[in-house]
């Protein structure tokens, strides 16, 4: 019959003197009190490495944002203020696209543009340096009344880019025209809500 080593190890421990075995218990409490050190030292580390990331974050944003508020010169504000001049000025979002979106319906009507379908976004376009309304034109693409529908828009007061143009085969014959237009407003334009899942 094989002996277990617990029970080997248990009867050299009888065996010890009382003196060998307090100094076995000491030993042993020296070892528990080092691994406790040891582990408050690694939380410790741990914690400093954290403060020390959320600090170099904390410098990335500041550094960001500095970049973005610095201050500009000549040139800079003076294209600003040429596109101050001719953006669309409203008072708040929903007037800016009431008064854009009457702009492009006034012209479709004039040029007698066939069925236009005419969409204003309900935002200003994301990450660009001046605030854009993204308006968007589709329909069926006939020559004569598209090119007067251009010309009155761009006749119009209002200044616009065009971001995107697209004219299908001539057997579709459907076009989608992405315009861009600069605005002013008076209010800046709230927040989106929340949506909850």
């Amino acid at each position: 019959m094989e002996r277990s080593p617990a029970l080997g190890w248990l009867r050299n421990v009888r065996r010890l003197t009382e003196r060998e075995v307090w100094l076995l218990a000491l030993l042993g409490l020296v070892a528990l009190v080092t691994l406790a050190a040891t582990a408050l030292q690694w939380s410790g580390g741990q914690r400093e490495r954290y403060a020390s990331a959320q600090s170099d974050l904390m410098t990335a944003r500041e550094d960001r944002a500095t970049a973005r508020a610095r201050t500009l010169n000549a040139s800079e504000l003076a294209q600003l203020g040429a596109i101050a001049d001719w953006s669309v000025h409203g008072r708040n979002l929903w007037r800016a696209r009431l008064s854009v979106e009457q702009v492009v319906y006034a012209a479709a009507q004039a040029a007698k543009l066939p069925t236009p379908d005419i969409k204003v976004a309900e935002a200003l376009e994301e990450n660009a340096q001046t605030p854009l309304l993204r308006v968007e034109v589709t329909g069926p693409y006939v020559a004569g009344p598209w090119l007067s529908f251009m010309h009155a828009l761009a006749f119009s007061q209002t200044r616009f880019v065009i971001d995107k143009l697209d004219v299908s085969d001539a057997e579709t014959a459907q076009y989608t025209l992405v315009l861009l237009f600069p605005v002013t407003l008076d209010q800046a334009p709230a927040a989106p809500l929340a949506t909850t899942p």
